[in-house]
């Protein structure tokens, strides 16, 4: 079986996309392991727009984000024969894919892109009410800037709980960690940006 692996097409990653249907994963690996190249492109097809965005959050460009798409998927491609059901698979998934984006920002300083897409502030028709955009867009770069602030550790379980919708077990299962320390993480996280976000409040209002 020749890996089919993730390209920009008719369904490009960021468009929108039912990412709730639900996929019978034991169905789907079945017939992936059996040969079946269409099951691997409906297993990419179901996650290829969370997984770019997450890749978005780690990437310098979107053309990065692209290319740590495309290893993430052949990542799992070539792992999936090892995968055994300890965990679900998209928790597996996901695991294979912060791996992946942990080794970019080893690699790379962590340069953060816009946050509009990723917590729906991004206004589709900004002529329509341009008051209404300019407000978004600008709540959007303070809270880019107050991530951008975080540190990794936090900055992790943000993108994975809030901007992802992982629950607190998924988390720990993607990064290897206590469901404890992902909820005492994701509380310090949340005070730390409370206190970048209200300073920066101030900062306008001087």
């Amino acid at each position: 079986m020749q890996p089919i692996l993730w390209a920009r097409g008719s369904a490009a990653p960021g468009e929108t996309q039912d990412a709730s249907a639900v996929i019978d994963e034991k169905l789907v690996l079945r017939r992936i392991r059996e040969g079946d190249q269409c099951a691997f492109q409906e297993l990419l097809d179901h996650y290829e727009t969370r997984i770019y965005r997450l890749a978005l959050r780690y990437a310098d460009s979107p053309a990065d984000a692209e290319d740590i798409t495309q290893e993430i998927f052949l990542g799992v491609f070539r792992n999936l024969p090892g995968f055994r059901g300890a965990s679900s698979l998209s928790t597996w998934i996901y695991r294979v894919a912060v791996n992946h984006c942990l080794e970019y920002r080893r690699k790379r300083r962590l340069d953060q892109v816009p946050l509009e897409e990723s917590l729906g502030l991004a206004d589709s028709d900004w002529r329509g009410d341009p008051v209404k955009a300019a407000a978004k867009s600008a709540l959007s770069a303070q809270l880019d800037r107050a991530l951008a602030r975080l540190s990794p550790i936090h900055r992790d379980v943000i993108v994975l709980h809030e901007l992802q919708g992982l629950t607190y077990q998924e988390c720990a299962e993607v990064l290897g960690l206590p469901v404890g320390t992902v909820k005492s993480r994701l509380s310090n996280a949340f005070a730390r940006l409370r206190e970048l976000l209200g300073a920066a409040l101030c900062e306008e209002m001087a």
